[in-house]
């Protein structure tokens, strides 16, 4: 009560003095005797209003040009009226209920109408001198002064949504020149209206004080703002070579992040668009959400939590079609709500993060990219922390709480970016890695090729066809055709899996094939052969293989089977007939026991060799399996055909029942015509 009972009487009347009796004496003397000199007419005339509990505006605050800096929010009294009856005359009315303010900062989070403040200030100096009122709130809409110099109101206007060109200083900081004389009494009304909330240490400042603080936060936040730029073209540099999904989702984490700070620390001012900032109160909340969104986002990609936390995933999947949807609440929520929504649910993605990147933390080989996450989003989150606390004012504005936000947020740029180095330096040695693979897959490739039949239509004057689709680059078929001047020699070979292991032990193989070059006639002597020459080098692989010698001058044929699929005898009618001998396959383990046959060669005809490929391809909807039975009456309906075309049309026919061009195994078909063509 004493706090607001005592003013009128002391500076309000205009008390007769001498200015000569005031020369020389110090500040503390001058009050002490301007207070002595009318304690008769105040004292008494104090004690009645007391008494009957008449309110009375406040001791006016005291500022001297020697105090640089001084924080006045607990000095100030507030109303609160209606928009309707917000005029300044209105507020001057003396029916007019002024109240303290019960904290050290202006707080009015949910407030809807105008509120007024006031305060009255006193200067005891020798020299007039201009004086800054600041506001530390960047985001309110408009701070409205007013104050009664030689008997004319003057009114000033700054804020977000004033542009530049009509604030009384040309800054990004809500300040005020006032201009007082040596021993000048001013009330100062001021009018905030925002649809944001309202948080707001004042300050007063002498003029040397606050240059420097304005210069001070002008180099700070350029230099704040021009490393964040160099990080988000970094981010832009990576997202573009990379290709991944994360950079480009830390492209707009960090282009939202820098936005929402610029915001925050109202350089956003500076960005006029026609004569209304009314889009910056739409475009605020919004970069919030579109921030949330981002950083879930680049969260599920960076810590590949669909692979390692798959509930945690579609948890935050949900929370990202929630912030994607409230955008579109704009239309039906009220500007102030909208706002309000968006800087209350933004601490959901921050302990969302928090919470999946501890989770990594514990599960994840790599501990340091997960721990520099962990950091990132915990100094964002005590970067909030601090700010929120400022505002609220129960922390001094000192530096590093004036600036919690921007340097929480500086620190998480800099840590989610040492992260990336470190995925990229990751992906750099996986490149490498796989350069190396791609080397030694076209050096297998050469290998591949040369187990292949050069490209030919006949032997000895029998028609040939052949066709071969491996299941990945490099398979593990092998087909060898053998050409003397009146024998042929056929052989086909299928080592199990695909890959380079297949295609080595296949290239030894032809190797060892020299062997049966030598013995045409002899294909179960050659087989044995060969299956000793590869025993140290099978390594749990084995291989079947189907060995046919064709003898069309004396019309046998010999033949010797190492555990493969029998061949077929394709008659120009449509007749099958499956030729086969007992056989093993080849392996490191068990004899082969190979039986050779020789048996009578006919006149025309087809003979086809094919790979367990062709009959096991899959259908890639059903799972169905080609089988033999499809592919035996596809060989009746090609009988009339010469060999390429059954062998082109089997292909055909496989890649169209397994939708796909590739399939799970190496598919090989040999044929070859038994007319001989003149």
């Amino acid at each position: 009560m004493f706090r607001i009972s005592l003013s009128f009487f002391l500076f309000s009347a205009d008390f007769p003095r001498s200015e000569s009796a005031n020369q020389g004496k110090t500040k503390v003397e001058k009050k002490t005797l301007f207070l002595w000199r009318n304690s008769a007419v105040w004292l008494p005339l104090f004690l009645i209003l007391l008494f009957f509990n008449v309110p009375l505006r406040s001791f006016p605050l005291s500022i001297e040009e020697s105090k640089n800096y001084r924080d006045i929010g607990k000095h100030f009294e507030y109303v609160i009226v209606p928009e309707r009856e917000s005029s300044l005359d209105r507020i001057l009315r003396e029916d007019t209920l002024w109240r303290p303010n019960p904290k050290a900062t202006i707080s009015f989070p949910r407030l809807k109408d105008p509120l007024w403040i006031r305060i009255t200030l006193i200067h005891y100096g020798n020299l007039p001198h201009t004086f800054f009122l600041h506001f530390s709130s960047p985001v309110v809409d408009v701070f409205e002064l007013h104050t009664q110099v030689k008997g004319n109101w003057i009114t000033q206007v700054s804020g977000e949504q004033v542009l530049q060109r009509n604030k009384p200083i040309y800054s990004h900081i809500p300040a005020f020149p006032v201009t007082l004389s040596p021993d000048e009494t001013r009330t100062i009304y001021v009018k905030i209206n925002s649809a944001n909330p309202i948080f707001n240490f004042v300050s007063v400042y002498n003029s040397r004080s606050f240059i420097a603080f304005s210069k001070k936060q002008d180099i700070f936040f350029a230099a704040y703002f021009g490393a964040g730029f160099m990080m988000f073209l970094f981010s832009l540099f990576l997202a573009h070579t990379l290709r991944y999904r994360k950079f480009f989702y830390y492209f707009f984490y960090l282009a939202t992040v820098l936005l929402i700070n610029s915001f925050s620390t109202g350089f956003i001012q500076y960005i006029e668009i026609g004569n209304s900032h009314t889009w910056k109160n739409y475009l605020f909340p919004i970069t919030i959400y579109l921030t949330s969104v981002f950083g879930l986002l680049f969260t599920i990609e960076f810590l590949e939590t669909e692979k390692n936390f798959p509930k945690a995933t579609k948890l935050t999947k949900g929370f990202i079609l929630l912030f994607i949807s409230l955008i579109f609440s704009i239309f039906f929520l009220e500007l102030r709500n909208f706002i309000q929504l968006g800087v209350t649910l933004v601490i959901i993605p921050i302990i969302l993060a928090l919470s999946i990147s501890t989770m990594a933390f514990f599960k994840s080989k790599k501990k340091l990219e997960v721990i520099l996450f962990l950091f990132a989003f915990g100094s964002i989150l005590i970067g909030a922390a601090l700010n929120s606390l400022t505002v609220q004012g129960l922390i001094r504005p000192i530096h590093l709480s004036s600036y919690s936000l921007p340097l929480g947020s500086a620190a998480e740029v800099f840590f989610l970016s040492m992260a990336l180095v470190l995925k990229v330096s990751d992906y750099r040695k996986a490149t490498e890695e796989k350069q190396e693979i791609d080397l030694q897959l076209k050096i297998a490739q050469k290998l591949q090729n040369g187990l292949l039949p050069k490209k030919r239509t006949h032997a000895n004057g029998h028609a040939l066809g052949f066709r071969y689709s491996p299941a990945s680059d490099i398979g593990g078929d092998f087909v060898q055709i053998i050409v003397k001047e009146h024998e042929i020699g056929l052989f086909l070979c299928d080592v199990s899996g695909h890959g380079i292991p297949a295609a080595m032990i296949a290239s030894m193989t032809k190797v060892s094939l020299q062997i049966w070059d030598d013995s045409l006639d002899r294909p179960a002597y050659a087989a044995e052969r060969i299956r000793l020459s590869l025993l140290s080098s099978l390594s749990g692989h084995f291989l079947s293989a189907f060995f046919v010698y064709l003898y069309p001058e004396k019309q046998i044929m010999k033949i010797a089977n190492a555990g493969h699929h029998p061949m077929v005898y394709l008659d120009r009618k449509g007749n099958l007939e499956h030729i086969t001998s007992y056989g093993r396959a080849i392996n490191e383990y068990i004899e082969s026991q190979m039986v050779e046959k020789t048996l009578p060669l006919p006149n025309s005809g087809t003979l086809v060799l094919y790979t367990d490929g062709v009959i096991e391809a899959r259908n890639a909807t059903t799972g169905e399996l080609f089988g033999e039975e499809r592919f035996f009456d596809l060989l009746q309906t090609l009988a009339a055909n010469d060999p390429q075309t059954i062998c082109d049309q089997v292909i055909t026919e496989v890649e169209k029942f397994q939708k796909s061009k590739r399939s799970d195994d190496d598919i090989t078909i040999l044929a070859i015509s038994l007319e001989k063509e003149t």
